[in-house]
């Protein structure tokens, strides 16, 4: 009997022998469904799958032509797979994927039991012979094979009433879609059913792009899926911006000759299951959107179309969000009833939590389940299981407890009103981005440093101080150099030759590769392509500046020389002021910037300083900070120096429930005093922000974390009704 690695390791063997690429894995795919049907008891012929349209493979002269002899290296011997899982199938295929752009563009193939869960508390509100269920991001059909098998077993009736009765999907891969169509075929084990017989339900296209409600179309339009088609076209260069030019575009469709295509494929669920849509829309969406940050939304589905997700599903909010929230609002406007979902644990956090969930909950829906963080089971990656719900419900269940209702944040509680954007004198200075150096020609080698260090522009060799420096021993310094020449001139630069070879040998060849990208180069080539000039002004005549790494584990300040050139890696405070670091060190800080200015990144942060300086409700003075901050460094550089430890390593230490040594203990109560003494300058209760010492670590407890998180809230929204809001600030 074959096994499912054995299986695995053989396609992608027989992949390498055809020559790789697409019609080398379509072949292989073909063969492995056809041994999948015989061993069902079932002919499937490459003829049927040519006549049906499925895994087509497209010969050329020089493609190979694969025999009988693959089949033999597949499954030699006879030997079936009689014990493998239909969804075994998808496996195969995201093992021919390993360097794909599917799973550059994150999509990670699910576990059965994974979605059987998710299925199952999806699904069992809604259990009826007639319910309509969806996968927007179907994959090879996980979900929708579970979701076939769970109806079919609650409701008692055949499964392939089920299949052709219940089910759509869609995904972006054609490939994938076809072998979702096929494992259906599959499961149905009915010969008699043709292999086309979900063409009209399972779907190739964009899920996130096209008409839900067929109200939008005009009434008179002879070729309704084409003219949809076309106002997508039209609304896709505008980034689906509302007004006057949109409106503009769509009128001139009325009067065109020939209706323009758009550069995607877009699903119109109002015409692909009109019947459905007219009731409000499917029972249930379930499925496994892809997985990308924020960062890798724009270069992995193009600017044009982010800011048309962005405007088409929601409002103009979410272009700082991950991508998972987009599949989570397009549900929510194809669901009438109840959403089942596994998404990154991102979908708790910052933007994506503000403009996804909460979003949601804001129009009626609730979080009926969930599961807050696990680790994906073959991919560097952290996830979350959600459940929502339009109906009405007495409680939920978060990570496996009973509790009376869940935030968008995924916390036990009712959600808390959004902070509002204040206009305050705050008593802190502009935390500033790093420097965006771009490229490694910049970046010297120790030996490289040493050398031109002791030429006459030796003053140009700085320090540069990354993220991972930050975190190495207390009080770090830079692990590697930078050529800081953007302000001089040519002419300057050719009085040190070293120097002057260096940076044109090796960096304009690599800023001539960057200016298509970059075009502001061009007249300085030789310099960074974000100085932050600002910071380095702000810093000038202090010793110290106060640092955090931007995606950090504890988000905690760092007291760093002055004298470095700060990666973009790093958010910077210019000031060395204790009263400052106090603050900054505060789990009111803290809790604030993760709650309301930041997002997640794994099981990272992504430091906000901008959003916190607009909404925290800042005291009108730090000052009183000042004796907590002072004790509080000095209890860090105790615990660093007898240890030497980095700032990550300490924290760490003080977490740890089996250590009591003093100097760690100093620092505990350190920490607890610099929370006491900012609450009191808050006018916060001190004993929510009393941190304490647990087997899971050091600090404030989840309620205690809400609790003080409300209290601040309060304080926001009471300052932003004594004075008007600021003017909105725009960004990317």
């Amino acid at each position: 009997m074959i096994t499912a690695p054995t299986l695995r390791a053989r396609a992608r063997s027989a992949v390498a022998e055809l020559g790789g690429g697409p019609a080398a894995v379509a072949t292989v795919m073909r063969r492995v469904v056809i041994g999948f049907a015989a061993a069902r008891g079932t002919t499937l012929t490459e003829d049927a799958l040519d006549a049906a349209g499925l895994l087509p493979v497209v010969r050329t002269e020089n493609s190979p032509t694969p025999d009988r002899l693959l089949s033999d290296y597949l499954f030699p011997d006879r030997s079936t797979t009689d014990d493998l899982v239909l969804e075994e199938i998808g496996y195969v295929y995201e093992a021919l994927l390993e360097d794909s752009s599917r799973r550059d563009n994150g999509a990670h193939y699910t576990p059965p039991e994974l979605a059987d869960e998710i299925v199952a508390h999806a699904l069992a509100p809604v259990a009826r012979a007639d319910a309509a269920v969806v996968d927007i991001a179907a994959g090879t059909g996980v979900f929708l094979l579970a979701s076939a098998r769970y109806l079919a077993s609650a409701c008692d009736v055949l499964i392939a009433e089920v299949v052709t009765g219940c089910l759509y999907g869609a995904d972006i891969d054609p490939v994938a879609v076809d072998i979702a169509k096929l494992s259906l075929w599959l499961l149905c084990e009915d010969p008699a059913l043709p292999l086309t017989f979900l063409d009209h339900r399972i779907l190739s296209g964009n899920a996130l792009v096209g008409l839900v409600d067929a109200g939008e179309l005009p009434a008179d339009v002879p070729d309704r899926e084409g003219y949809a088609d076309a106002m997508v076209a039209v609304a896709l260069p505008l980034g689906g911006r509302p007004g006057k030019r949109l409106e503009e575009a769509y009128a001139a469709l009325r009067r065109a000759r020939r209706l323009p295509a758009p550069t995607v494929r877009p699903i119109h669920w109002a015409l692909v299951a009109p019947e459905v849509m007219a009731r409000g829309g499917f029972d249930a969406v379930v499925g496994n959107p892809p997985y990308l940050g924020v960062k890798r939304v724009r270069d992995a589905i193009g600017q044009e179309l982010r800011d048309y997700l962005a405007h088409t599903l929601a409002g103009g909010t979410t272009r700082r969000a991950d991508y998972v929230i987009y599949f989570l609002l397009r549900a929510a406007a194809l669901s009438r009833s109840e959403i089942g979902m596994i998404t990154t644990d991102s979908i708790s956090e910052g933007d994506t939590a503000r403009f996804g969930l909460g979003a949601l909950l804001d129009r009626g829906w609730q979080v009926a389940r969930a599961e807050r963080s696990a680790p994906w089971p073959t991919a560097g990656v952290r996830f979350a299981k959600i459940w929502l719900t339009t109906r009405p419900i007495d409680e939920a269940c978060l990570d496996g407890r009973t509790v009376p209702a869940i935030t968008g944040t995924l916390e036990d509680g009712f959600s808390l009103p959004e902070p509002a954007r204040l206009d305050l004198d705050v008593p802190l200075p502009h935390g500033y981005q790093g420097t965006i150096v771009l490229g490694r020609s910049l970046v010297l080698t120790p030996d490289q440093a040493e050398s031109l260090a002791l030429g006459p522009l030796g003053h140009t060799v700085r320090p540069y101080l990354s993220g991972e420096d930050l975190v190495t021993p207390c009080g770090s310094t830079a692990s590697r150099f930078v050529l800081d020449v953007g302000k001089l001139g040519l002419e300057e630069l050719a009085e040190d030759r070293a120097l002057a070879r260096l940076v044109r040998s090796k960096v304009r060849a690599e800023r001539r590769r960057q200016f298509v990208k970059y075009p502001q180069l061009k007249e300085r080539w030789w310099g960074f392509l974000s100085p932050v000039d600002e910071l380095y002004r702000d810093a000038a005549e202090l010793t110290h500046v106060i640092a955090f790494s931007k995606h950090s584990k504890h988000l905690w300040p760092v007291l760093v020389g002055s004298d470095h050139v700060f990666s973009n890696g790093l958010v910077v405070y210019p000031t060395q002021d204790p009263a400052a670091y106090a603050f900054l060190a505060s789990d009111l800080h803290r809790v604030w910037a993760v709650r309301a200015g930041g997002t997640m990144l794994n099981t990272a942060y992504r430091y906000n300083p901008s959003r916190l300086r607009a909404t925290y409700p800042f005291p009108t003075d730090l000052a009183p900070l000042r004796p907590a901050g002072e004790h509080l460094l000095a209890a860090l550089d105790r615990v660093g120096e007898e240890r030497d430890l980095g700032i990550t390593g300490v924290l760490n230490l003080v977490g740890d429930p089996r250590t009591h040594d003093p100097a760690t203990t100093d620092l505990r109560q350190a920490i607890t005093d610099v929370n006491h003494a900012t609450a009191r300058l808050q006018g916060v209760d001190e004993s929510l922000a009393t941190p304490d010492l647990t087997a899971s670590g050091f600090g404030l407890t989840p309620t205690r974390q809400r609790a003080l998180m409300a209290a601040l809230v309060a304080q926001n929204l009471t300052l932003a009704e004594a004075s008007p809001p600021p003017a909105e600030a725009s960004g990317t």
